[in-house]
Order: C-alpha cells, then sequence, then structure tokens
C-alpha cells in the first residue's frame, strides 16, 4: 500500500481556506443584495429565465427562478425535465433554492441575473395585461 503524507498533501489547500471564506462572504452578500433589491420591486408573479437548454430536447431545460419557495420569496435554480413515463405528469421540476447551491454555481449564474431582471419587467407586463378586465 502507497504510504501518503495528507497533512503535506492537504497543506496548500488548507492555506486558502481564509480566501475561500471570504470568496463565499463576497458572493452571499451579493446574492443577498441581488435578493432584496427583487423584494423590493412590484413583482406580482413567479418570474424566470433560462441559462441553459438542451439542443436535443428543447423541452429541458434550467432557469433562474423569482418565487415563493417554502414561505418565503427567493432565488432558486428550477430543472424541467420531460419524462414521459412518469404517470401524473410529463414534466418533472426540481427546484433548488440559493442556500444549497454550489459555489460554482454562485459565480455562474450571476452572468445570468441580467435575464432575470428583464423576465421581472416582461411578466410583470403581462400581468398587468391580462388583469385588464
Amino acid at each position: 500500500m502507497v504510504d501518503l503524507d495528507l497533512r503535506k498533501l492537504s497543506a496548500p489547500v488548507e492555506a486558502l481556506r481564509s480566501e475561500l471564506s471570504e470568496a463565499y462572504q463576497r458572493l452571499d452578500a451579493k446574492w443577498n443584495e441581488i435578493s432584496e433589491c427583487l423584494k423590493a420591486l412590484p413583482i406580482p408573479c413567479p418570474v424566470s429565465h433560462i441559462f441553459a437548454s438542451d439542443d436535443y430536447r428543447p423541452e429541458n431545460f434550467e432557469c433562474l427562478v423569482w418565487k415563493k419557495w417554502n414561505g418565503k420569496r427567493r432565488i432558486c435554480v428550477e430543472s424541467h425535465v420531460f419524462n414521459p413515463n412518469n404517470p401524473y405528469t410529463d414534466y418533472e421540476v426540481t427546484t433548488t433554492p440559493y442556500e444549497e447551491w454550489s459555489g460554482e454555481q454562485r459565480v455562474y449564474l450571476l452572468d445570468h441575473v441580467p435575464g432575470l431582471f428583464e423576465a421581472a419587467e416582461k411578466q410583470t407586463k403581462e400581468f398587468i395585461e391580462k388583469a385588464k378586465v
């Protein structure tokens, strides 16, 4: 069996602990700022922005959403997957709130925040039109 010095192998990664903690704090602060801004806006409905779709199965996609989830409005990711074998519905939707995102998702999805705000405007306008009676 190979004799591994795990302390020596892990030392370079361990040295990054404080920088990583600071990176997470910056990301959390930025996403909190985005969430607070959305909360302050007059958005009457859930809004979503598709950021990834399957070229071969366009009915499969992922979107950044602003909606009520587990009792409070929050930013989530939804994965929509077509499954014709499900006896209840053809679609399966998985919702993942921000608090459960990986660090990579937190960074990657920042690029899609403008799309979420554009969707909020569009979907709010659509709501206003539908509410005209």
